[in-house]
């Protein structure tokens, strides 16, 4: 656990602000989708932001042993936990919108 410890952003803030600017990229190009495709259904939608928010719980939990607790890890853990789920999203989100992906990322998204 001590690499979780080195990681360190410019400003505690980047905490929080990473996954939910990542957390707004997915809802924007998982929306424009479902657009384009006539697809737009509010249970979908409802179930996830409903996900979102749960995302959102991870990352005050995190910010919440921080201080709370003084425990860093747990807050950058989770952090790159949703960030990482995010990106992968975003990644399909953006493949199923025709835009452009490196054939190595494309195999690794296709793996299931």
């Amino acid at each position: 656990m001590e690499y979780l410890q080195s990681l360190k952003f410019t400003n505690e803030l980047w905490y929080i602000l990473i996954p939910l600017i990542l957390c707004v990229l997915d809802v924007v190009t998982g929306y424009l989708h479902a657009w384009i495709d006539n697809d737009v259904k509010s249970t979908k939608m409802r179930a996830g932001l409903g996900k979102k928010a749960g995302e959102i719980v991870y990352v005050t939990l995190g910010v919440i042993s921080k201080y709370a607790l003084g425990i860093n890890s747990i807050m950058v853990f989770l952090t790159l936990y949703i960030s990482f789920m995010e990106i992968i999203s975003l990644f399909e989100n953006c493949a199923k919108l025709g835009v452009p992906m490196p054939e190595e990322i494309k195999k690794r998204l296709n793996k299931e």
